[in-house]
């Protein structure tokens, strides 16, 4: 598995490390600074800050029977003294899987919605809260029918202000329901991309494990790029 973080982008992080020396340079030998130069640097930290980050192991649960993924669950949260609005309108999932055989399923965006207003413990009552705020139209727990298409939908761990932001000390899980035809199985590629205006703000490149129990860790280390 890999993961790729936007906070260790080294094209981001030279951009702060020189802009940083040169102000400081500039200051120490008694030259002035631009309001430009001021903002060039501060909106690079600002990049680097509002980014997402992984918080704990990426997971699934399956259909062992048919071995294939039913829903996608991953912990994240804010790079310290950030700020995410998961608000549908300003964030959006991309969503790319290649398929054995051969097959690409390719979805610009995904994401449907966000549970704000409370906090959950489980990935299973979160599932259950989407299919009753109609985020999702079938359950994969407990439906026979199977969703009728992917979806990405947020919820929150540990949420402070229960507004649509992903805050400093806040844990969020975003979700992937699949739909039954783009269920992933074992040794799948799965390339997830959440992005605002601004640009994306985590990527992550996976592969689906060997499928043997009802919950998966996708487990490995997560490696910068």
């Amino acid at each position: 598995m890999k993961v790729l973080f936007p906070l260790y982008d080294r094209g981001i992080a030279a951009f702060v490390i020189v802009a940083a020396i040169f102000i400081i340079i500039l200051v120490n030998i008694g030259f002035s600074v631009s309001d430009t130069q001021k903002q060039a640097v501060e909106y690079a930290y600002d990049e680097v800050r509002d980014q997402l980050e992984i918080s704990g192991k990426i997971s699934a649960a399956a259909d062992v029977n048919s071995g294939k993924i039913m829903v996608t669950a991953i912990p994240v949260r804010v790079s310290t003294g950030g700020t995410i609005n998961m608000n549908p309108q300003t964030t959006q999932i991309f969503y790319n899987s290649a398929l054995e055989p051969n097959t690409i399923i390719n979805y610009d965006n995904i994401y449907a919605g966000r549970l704000y207003d409370k906090t959950f413990n489980s990935l299973r009552d979160a599932v259950d809260e989407a299919k009753i705020k109609g985020i999702i139209d079938n359950n994969p727990f407990v439906d026979e029918q199977k969703p009728t298409s992917t979806t990405g939908f947020v919820y929150w761990v540990i949420n402070q202000n229960f507004d649509h932001f992903i805050d400093d000390r806040e844990l969020a899980v975003i979700v992937i329901v699949y739909a039954g035809t783009d269920r992933p199985s074992s040794g799948d590629n799965l390339f997830i991309e959440v992005n605002v205006p601004e640009g994306f703000v985590l990527r992550i490149e996976q592969q689906v494990p060997d499928i043997s129990n009802k919950f998966l860790n996708f487990g490995g280390i997560l490696n910068d790029s």
